[in-house]
């Protein structure tokens, strides 16, 4: 068997990859620390042509996101940590979380629309005339 690090996909791989990347592990350093994985940029290539694997791999990356939310409560109730301390650790946590589950950790945005739009209180006839008048300027 020829040696260096796999470049061919296998589900076990793949499953073995995404367990460490639900775990927190950022996969530049579970891929340097193992080598029975490939390189990450390999990985990247994977997530580009194999759709279960991109699809296990989101989930990986919305589980890391739970972790990284309970840390951030253990990082808060810690000792171990000044408050500027704390405050960074949370903070990164906080906004990796956000990108990683978006629906769950992530800002809610909300649109309100007050006012009007004058051509919805036109009747028929107004908005026939407003549409003849609009296409002579055309």
């Amino acid at each position: 068997m020829p040696g260096g690090r796999p470049t061919l996909y296998t589900p076990e791989i793949g499953d073995k990859i995404c367990e460490g990347v639900a775990q927190k592990t950022p996969l530049a350093r579970l891929c340097d620390e193992d080598d029975s994985l490939p390189a990450p940029r390999t990985v990247y290539a994977w997530l580009r042509i194999h759709p279960e694997f991109q699809q296990n791999y989101e989930w990986a990356k919305e589980d890391q996101a739970d972790y990284l939310a309970e840390d951030c409560l253990e990082i808060a109730d810690s000792d171990e940590y000044e408050p500027a301390d704390k405050r960074i650790r949370v903070d990164t946590r906080k906004w990796l979380a956000s990108k990683f589950k978006v629906k769950k950790y992530g800002d809610k945005v909300t649109t309100e629309h007050s006012g009007s739009i004058g051509l919805t209180t036109l009747s028929d006839e107004e908005l026939d005339a407003k549409i003849k008048m609009l296409s002579k300027d055309v």
